[in-house]
């Protein structure tokens, strides 16, 4: 059996930058268990495999895949499987914006596509998972975690999801985001609080954000670029924003220390004191196309 594939470059306009990702557009005839050994074979973030809806209505099922597990929802593979179908002309794609619904574990997450001179260019998700969050291991903690110092840690972490949970974590410069490690032997125990990895941030401005990804239980070091933890940030920042009406958006700027410098645009939306959208998009490129054999 023959399976083509592409690798795409998500949350940049330019190849070998951004995070790599695996696209399978023709994947029905997969077991999950050849879909999760194809994963590690690919030894990227992520690798995802595209099915017949469900439900007639939408665009296409999606199952996505680390090395180490299957995931209900990631924002990278979501963005990049997106553009990658539209680009191999899978679903229509009229001049402008228009928008497409994918079904994952989460349910069914709508993304908006645009396309430009017959091209598309950029895709945004919508988190379907209401947010949730839950309280942080103590400072120290995240300190060993991180192979920094407690001064290093400005108080207020917190794990935070919209489908997938992180522990975030606000530095106290750009200079301790570059000297984070992530310590695996500490990092085994960031499950039982409830988390799947820790995403660092510092604010340069309240605008714009730099931050790393760090997820040893998910069999990732370091993440380029990780739509599913922007989402989950965005929420927790949307939470702390006092105003009971706010349309809110941030630029991350991820995956620059580990020389795959990326580009994640993040909005959310509060309505009543409740937040009620959150969105990351971003852009996508191909970069190679191949095919497996099995």
């Amino acid at each position: 059996m023959s399976l083509p594939y592409l690798i795409v470059d998500v949350f940049t306009d330019t190849a070998l930058t951004g995070n790599p990702l695996a696209v399978f557009p023709d994947a029905g005839r997969l077991s999950a268990d050849t879909m999760q050994k194809i994963a590690v074979e690919m030894h990227l973030s992520e690798t995802i495999f595209v099915l017949p809806p469900e439900d007639a209505a939408h665009t296409a099922r999606v199952r996505i895949f680390t090395p180490a597990q299957e995931l209900r929802f990631a924002g990278h593979p979501t963005v990049g499987v997106a553009i990658a179908l539209a680009s191999l002309g899978r679903i229509p794609t009229p001049e402008g914006v228009s928008t497409i619904v994918l079904e994952e574990g989460v349910g069914p997450v709508p993304v908006r596509l645009t396309v430009r001179g017959g091209r598309p260019v950029s895709a945004q998700l919508t988190a379907a998972e209401a947010p949730s969050f839950l309280a942080a291991p103590p400072d120290p903690e995240i300190a060993a975690m991180i192979g920094l110092e407690l001064a290093d840690i400005v108080p207020g972490a917190a794990i935070a999801s919209c489908g997938s949970p992180f522990l975030c974590v606000e530095l106290a410069s750009r200079e301790a985001l570059a000297r984070a490690r992530g310590d695996g032997a500490a990092m085994a125990a960031l499950p039982g609080y409830g988390a799947r990895g820790i995403y660092l941030i510092y604010p340069e401005t309240p605008e714009l954000l730099h931050a790393r990804l760090f997820g040893m239980a998910l069999g990732i070091i370091e993440d380029p670029a990780t739509g599913s933890a922007a989402v989950a940030l965005g929420a927790l920042l949307a939470s702390r924003v006092p105003a009971r009406e706010a349309r809110l958006a941030w630029t991350i700027e991820q995956g620059v220390d580990m020389g795959r410098p990326s580009r994640l645009e993040l909005e959310a939306e509060k309505c009543d004191g409740v937040i009620t959208a959150v969105r990351v998009g971003g852009g996508a490129v191909i970069f190679a196309r191949g095919e497996v054999l099995l």
